[in-house]
């Protein structure tokens, strides 16, 4: 009990030396399954379910691409990582095996470090997006629901069952009194341990000080271990199931409130920096929940996920960058066509993710009001021409045509933030190249709709032939968190946030932003931006 969960990888080659050579490198630190065939292959991910699939291509009988296709089209392992592995030196065999939905490509002869690597990052992204999904989840519950103890306990079993630790205890300060009681728990069933509700902790003047003052700290640091001077000079934390826990308070308007406390039965395992980030938000969460005086809970809770968001965004852009950055070193360096094509494939997959982080980000100040335009002159024809031009790029890979009008009479140059007009634009041409069926056709014109002394109004139509939407979809086509279609974003890709930022944009330029859809028969996009005149 409580010695931390293997993550599993699941090995599918028909050569068995493959088999063994991976298993020996990954082996010490994870769950290996292994298969020859492809058939077998699925019948072990569906019982299994493993975080991670390496897949052969080249089988006989069924290949890789015939087994991906099966793991995806199955609701059940439709989510599983897929990890190709291959000895083909082709960009055909990767697009083909991207476009299907592979995470990533490890390249035969197996190096020991980087296949390490490679899932290891894989892993770590799955965890971050679980446990955004997690606190979203958890949020949702506290929106959607009346206050409630159960739905205190229900938020500390969810936590509970993530980190897979023994117990969450939740004691809040006594109204008028320093005394902290335990009112809500979560316990490991597979413990049989006493409960701790109605257990109290007192607090004098120097251990509440004490506490309040990390408030002046890096936000890790208000997470406090069991061997802590702060707990054992200060605290008295008496009827704990354990001896390694870690201790998270909980404030409102700079006053401690109420303390979790996360317990571990294994006293040599250390928490991981994951664990500490979760127990951190969950006193978070908590402090927006409690934080109810004159105000409604629903606004606190938004807060926090608006608080959320950022932070998550933020912490995520500082890799890609250094991602991206020692991509084009390797990228300026003697390598081979090869690793240069694999490089690229890598530059773009990442700067998409980087593009998603930023519209988190930009989301994230939109809820706090912080979101604002920054007026400067730009080439209003030329930044629609570069827009155009990277369209096309990859319109083309999916033999697709884009049609294109931009009318001479709009001015050359305007007075804007012709950085969020570009981005608004730029996601309007990447969902319809998206949604759009390979050798479909889009239409994008650009014309001058009125003018003045001193301004112009822009009107923007994109217009394609795609899968189109029902009315039902559109009607939640602008919500920041309620995607068209899950199962759509699923298949396509993406986080749903584009069009609901873009909107907001538009609304900022003095703009409306129209659609027209009908399932399989298309749509249209229209926008209208006034900007000064430059």
């Amino acid at each position: 009990m409580n010695t931390k969960k293997k993550h599993s990888v699941l090995i599918v080659d028909d050569e068995r030396d493959n088999i063994s050579s991976l298993t020996a490198i990954l082996s010490h630190d994870y769950t290996i399954y292994a298969s020859t065939n492809g058939k077998d292959a699925i019948e072990i991910a569906q019982e299994f379910m493993p975080d991670i699939i390496l897949l052969d291509i080249l089988m006989p009988e069924m290949d890789g691409y015939d087994v991906i296709t099966a793991l995806k089209e199955s609701d059940k392992t439709c989510e599983i990582i897929v990890i190709f592995i291959t000895g083909l030196d082709s960009d055909i065999a990767e697009i083909k095996g991207l476009a299907l939905g592979a995470a990533d490509y490890i390249i035969k002869p197996f190096h020991p470090a980087i296949v390490k690597l490679r899932i290891l990052n894989h892993i770590r992204l799955m965890e971050q997006l679980e446990q955004q999904a997690l606190v979203s989840k958890i949020l949702h519950n506290f929106l959607a629901n009346a206050y409630t103890a159960s739905l205190h306990d229900d938020t500390l079993r969810m936590i509970g069952e993530f980190i897979n630790n023994a117990s969450i205890l939740l004691y809040r300060i006594e109204k008028n009194t320093s005394t902290l009681v335990c009112n809500n728990e979560w316990i490991n069933p597979e413990l049989t341990l006493e409960t701790c509700i109605g257990d109290r902790i007192e607090l004098n003047e120097n251990s509440i000080s004490a506490i309040n003052s990390l408030l002046t700290q890096n936000e890790r640091d208000l997470c406090l271990h069991s061997d802590d001077s702060l707990l054992k000079d200060n605290i008295n934390i008496q009827k704990q199931h354990f001896n390694n826990y870690i201790v998270t308070p909980v404030f409102i308007k700079g006053n401690v409130c109420a303390i979790l406390v996360f317990s571990m039965e294994n006293e040599e395992i250390k928490w991981s920096e994951n664990d500490i980030d979760l127990a951190v938000l969950t006193a978070n969460i908590f402090s927006s929940v409690f934080e109810r005086d004159a105000i409604q809970h629903a606004e606190y809770l938004s807060r926090a996920k608006s608080e959320f968001l950022s932070r998550m965004s933020h912490e995520m852009r500082t890799p890609m960058n250094a991602i991206l950055g020692m991509l084009q070193v390797l990228e300026l360096s003697g390598i081979s066509d090869n690793i240069r094509r694999q490089c690229s494939v890598m530059n773009i997959a990442a700067h998409t993710l980087l593009n998603m982080i930023d519209d988190v980000l930009d989301i994230s100040d939109l809820e706090y009001g912080s979101f604002m335009l920054t007026d400067s002159a730009f080439d209003c024809k030329a930044m629609l021409w570069d827009v155009l031009r990277i369209a096309d790029e990859n319109a083309t890979r999916k033999r697709q045509v884009i049609e294109c009008k931009i009318d001479s009479d709009i001015p050359d140059s305007l007075i804007g933030d012709g950085k969020r007009l570009r981005q608004v634009i730029t996601t309007l041409l990447a969902n319809a190249v998206k949604f759009t069926q390979e050798d479909g056709e889009i239409v994008f014109n650009a014309r001058l709709e009125s003018e003045g002394n001193d301004y112009a109004v822009l009107n923007i139509e994109v217009t394609d032939n795609g899968i189109g939407m029902s009315k039902e979809q559109q009607s939640k086509l602008f919500s920041i968190f309620d995607q068209a279609s899950g199962g759509l974003n699923r298949e396509y890709g993406g986080i749903g946030l584009g069009l609901a930022l873009s909107k907001r944009i538009i609304e900022l330029m003095g703009g409306n932003i129209f659609i027209e859809s009908e399932l399989e028969k298309g749509t249209k996009i229209n926008i209208t931006c006034r900007m000064k005149k430059g």
